[in-house]
This record gives structure tokens, C-alpha cells and sequence, in this order.
């Protein structure tokens, strides 16, 4: 008996590339949809992210069991089969935001007249119709993002992953589910205006929640935090960094037992966060000449085990060593490579993961349209 998946017979065509869009995508093909994407002559950007006579990671982990259409918009045969793959979608998710209908011709508009069902999610830097230019890194530096990172004597810095495009692509897969479901009940189907600086503004909006309300002047700390002590990456004895943090008084506790600072448990001066917050530079240097006294596996030992929060630094290849995440299910093996699995997927019934498409793959076999939906009409 074949497993049944929460988006079996839904028909997705996506005319996207780059992060945020696909990530959208894959998530609906993990839940079972099937996605046809539509791709220029030259494919998607981030087939090209690989070095030379390789296949691109990046390419493979957002795109797995996706279907690949090769389309030249210059071709006007070939408008028109983007505009049948199209017409026989249950849902269309792209990134060309304005440009669509000088692209391919058309746009939500055309289909919906005669597809009212049609969900169609439209994914962009600054939402559709606002005119600008913007991706993951300008918008990390526009939203606050990069004034928040790094050290307070540094400059700006551009967090390391690609937040924004991330978030973003989540969001939107989860509008799109939303969008489903109304059409499940009986609704219509509907346009989703999917921007990346709603989802760049959504994190942001703890430090602007403090700023906004006069509690602080969110600014670049580090690894510090501008709402509890201690919070900090520290070197421990052989050279490695562990990050402790204490969120409340339990937690306080829990490492000044640990790190044999009991007196600081009937001071005054650190009874409450406020106080901790008031003596932070006191604090965090003799935290960091205790945490130097012992290696990083001591610590993250005797403080977890404690009630305490402590890990230690570790460098992306050992992290995703880690065995939970395959007991997880966020690293998968195809063909020999491992993949990371976004947690988007996670869900108790995922179909089954292949590989990327190659470009063009299935233009031959799908002549360029999808299979009919059985679960949405042109009524």
C-alpha cells in the first residue's frame, strides 16, 4: 500500500531560483506535491554554486524531487507551454515578482479569470509593485540586521547564513498551506504577496520591540545580550569556546556551583538579572578566568547537568556530524552525498527524496506541462 502524503495530487509549477522561493517548493514537494520548475536556458542560479565538474549542494538540497522544464522566454513557442504548465497548476510560486508578465507573459491576474481555485505566491524583496531592489544581504544590512552584528568595536557584519532568504521561504511555504486549506472549504484560491522584508522585519523584531518600547538601544554586542548576564562565548583550557547563558535564577545558580563561585549565590549585588546586568563586565571576567581553568566538555557536562545552559563552539563540519540529526531526519543520503533537509519538511509523513532535477530533465517527458490536479478545478 503506497503511504499517503498531506499534498498528494496538489500540482505545483514554480518559475523561481536562488534560496527563497525554491526552499517554498521543496517544502510542498516533501509534503507530497508535485512541483515542476521552470527554468531558463542557463538554470537556476545555484546550479553554478559548485566547483568546476561538480554538482551544486545547494542546487540539490533545495530543489530534491522537483521536476526541471527548460523554457527561453525569448521563444514564443515556448510562452506558450510556460503558460499551459500554468494553466494546469494548483499552485504557481515565483520570484520574477513584476517581471513575470514581461517574462512569460503573463500573470495572476490572467490565470485566475478562468483558475478562480489558483493559489499563486508571488515571492520578492519588497513585495510586489513597491519598485526597489533588494536580497538576503541588503536586506540584513537596510532591517538592522548587520548593525546588530559583531563586536561592539567593530564594524557591521553580515550574519552568516542566509536568514532572511530562509525565513522567508518558510513563511511562504506556510502561506501557501494556509491558502490550500481555504481552498479544501470550499473558497477560492488567492494571490500571496510573499516579501522578504516582511520576514527580514520579523527578525528584527525583538531588538525593535526593546527599542520601540524605550527599554534599550539594541547595538552590536558580540555574543553578549543587552537582557541577561551572563551570556557569552568564553575560551575554556584548551582552546576551544563554549556559550553560556543564563536566561534566570535557576540558571545563575546552577553555574555558580559549577564554577565554585558559591558566594555569589548570597551577594546582593547579583540577586536579580537587573543587578547581573548592572555588574556584566565584573562578571563576565571572572566567569571567563574560571571557564579557563577546565576543557569545553567538562563544562557543558557539569553545567547541563546542573539545570544550567552550555554548549561549545562547534566548526559546521562537526555539527552536522551530529548522530541526532539523522535519528531527526535532517540529513539524508543520495547518491552517495549527504544532504541537509530544511526543518520545513519535518512532518510524520514526508515523500520519499530524490536528487535534483539535471536542467531540462523533463522537458521530453512532460513536453513541457504538468499532469492534471485532481484536486482543484478551473471552478
Amino acid at each position: 500500500m503506497s503511504t499517503q502524503h498531506l499534498l498528494d495530487g496538489v500540482i505545483v509549477a514554480e518559475f523561481s531560483q536562488l534560496i527563497a522561493a525554491p526552499l517554498c517548493g521543496l517544502t510542498l514537494a516533501d509534503l507530497g506535491a508535485s512541483v515542476t520548475k521552470v527554468e531558463s536556458p542557463h538554470g537556476d542560479y545555484t546550479r553554478s554554486w559548485a566547483r568546476p565538474g561538480s554538482e551544486s549542494a545547494i542546487f540539490h538540497m533545495l530543489n530534491r524531487g522537483k521536476r526541471s522544464v527548460v523554457l527561453d522566454p525569448c521563444n514564443p513557442e515556448h510562452k506558450d507551454r510556460a503558460r499551459q504548465i500554468a494553466m494546469t497548476a494548483d499552485v504557481i510560486v515565483e520570484n520574477l515578482g513584476d517581471a513575470m508578465t514581461r517574462t512569460y507573459g503573463f500573470d495572476y491576474g490572467d490565470i485566475s479569470r478562468s483558475r478562480p481555485k489558483l493559489i499563486w505566491c508571488s515571492v520578492s524583496g519588497l513585495g510586489r509593485g513597491a519598485g526597489g531592489r533588494a536580497i538576503d544581504m541588503t536586506l540584513q544590512a537596510s532591517m538592522g540586521m548587520s548593525a546588530l552584528t559583531g563586536e561592539e568595536s567593530g564594524p557591521p557584519l553580515r550574519g552568516a547564513m542566509p536568514f532572511v532568504d530562509l525565513t522567508t521561504g518558510l513563511y511562504a511555504a506556510q502561506s501557501v498551506l494556509a491558502a490550500i486549506l481555504q481552498v479544501e472549504r470550499g473558497g477560492n484560491g488567492t494571490f500571496l504577496d510573499c516579501a522578504m522584508v516582511d520576514a527580514a522585519a520579523t527578525l528584527t523584531a525583538a531588538p525593535g520591540a526593546l527599542a520601540l518600547s524605550g527599554y534599550s538601544s539594541p547595538r552590536r554586542m558580540g555574543s553578549e545580550s543587552d537582557l541577561f548576564v551572563p551570556s557569552k562565548v568564553f575560551e575554556t583550557a584548551e582552546g576551544d569556546h563554549v556559550h553560556i547563558v543564563a536566561l534566570n535564577t535557576s540558571h545563575w545558580r546552577a553555574l555558580c556551583r559549577v564554577i565554585g563561585r558559591d558566594d555569589w549565590l548570597s551577594d546582593d549585588r547579583f540577586a536579580t538579572n537587573d543587578g547581573r546586568l548592572h555588574h556584566r563586565k565584573y562578571l563576565h571576567n571572572a566567569i571567563a578566568e574560571a571557564i579557563l581553568g577546565r576543557p569545553a566538555e567538562y563544562w557543558c557536562a557539569a553545567i547541563t547537568s546542573e539545570g544550567g545552559f552550555c554548549a561549545r563552539v562547534r566548526e559546521i563540519e562537526e555539527a552536522w556530524a551530529d548522530p541526532v540529526l539523522r535519528q531527526r531526519g535532517r540529513l539524508i543520503d543520495l547518491d552517495g552525498i549527504a544532504f541537509p533537509v530544511p526543518i520545513a519538511s519535518l512532518t510524520h509523513s514526508v515523500a520519499a527524496p530524490t536528487r535534483g532535477p539535471r536542467l531540462g530533465e523533463h522537458n521530453v517527458e512532460s513536453g513541457g506541462d504538468v499532469e492534471r490536479s485532481s484536486r482543484n478545478n478551473s471552478g
